[in-house]
């Protein structure tokens, strides 16, 4: 049964109704599909009680997903049977401890089982340890932590948690159009495009070649029907009968470096 798949941890949408949460989740499967798709990697979603497993053996999906509004965190993760011992030999074959002294195992399960997750915790220790003798458990600041994550009759096991930009999905909101001439403009539809609002861009075009991988679209494949402008600076008066977006109003230098960091990373 082992198989390879990226768990997808999503925020603020768990916060929402059913009905919107519904909607939302909805809608980042959506964007995750059109990101794999784009970059020609193959794979099946599957989302469940506040995950979305995203199954590919093409690790190159990892860094794509870290690139999609509303994922908080992702997970390179190995997939085995929920049966302890299956568990347990898949943990020792993913944990690598490198020059780590100290290391913990956190285990969670959904699901009737005939363990529990602290029971599983400790059992894959005694596993991990009987491999690495050298090792010592710290379980309030170790070195190196496994990950298992027991969903009913399959278990994730993995030991990186990599941020994400968080966010709402892309496409939740309405439509904007921002006219990119400075890097300040690309910040800030940046941030709009955090907010879910769907981004058509004109200008630059180094700066709309960056921002499409976050989810932005060219101004020449848009509809026409915007219900506001977004800028860089500071003038929010309307613009063709319609509001202007400023962002980055009252934020500071590193503020906006971040961003860039982000987009042109």
């Amino acid at each position: 049964m082992n198989m390879s798949a990226i768990v997808v941890r999503y925020g603020e949408l768990a916060l929402k109704t059913h009905s919107i949460r519904k909607f939302f989740t909805e809608k980042l499967v959506e964007n995750i599909q059109k990101s794999l798709l784009a970059h020609r990697i193959e794979g099946f979603i599957e989302e469940e009680r506040g995950r979305i497993y995203v199954f590919t053996d093409d690790r190159r999906a990892l860094d794509i997903l870290r690139n999609v509004f509303g994922i908080v965190s992702v997970s390179w993760s190995e997939v085995c049977a929920s049966d302890m011992e299956e568990v347990a030999s898949t943990s020792v074959s993913v944990f690598k401890p490198g020059n780590s002294r100290t290391f913990a195992v956190r285990a969670t399960r959904h699901g009737n089982h005939g363990y529990t997750s602290q029971e599983l915790a400790a059992y894959v220790g005694e596993r991990i340890l009987e491999k690495y003798p050298d090792l010592r458990v710290n379980l309030k600041n170790p070195d190196k932590i496994l990950y298992i994550e027991v969903r009913d009759r399959r278990a994730f096991v993995f030991s990186d948690k990599l941020k994400g930009p968080g966010g709402l999905p892309v496409g939740t909101q309405g439509a904007v159009f921002a006219e990119l001439r400075t890097k300040d403009d690309a910040a800030a539809a940046w941030m709009l495009l955090k907010r879910g609002c769907t981004v058509f861009c004109s200008g630059n075009k180094e700066y709309i070649e960056a921002l499409k991988a976050w989810g932005a679209k060219d101004s020449r494949d848009d509809s026409g029907h915007f219900l506001a402008y977004v800028s860089g600076g500071n003038d929010c008066r309307k613009k063709s009968g319609a509001p202007v977006f400023c962002p980055l109003i009252g934020t500071d230098d590193a503020y906006k470096s971040g961003i860039m960091d982000f987009i042109f990373s």
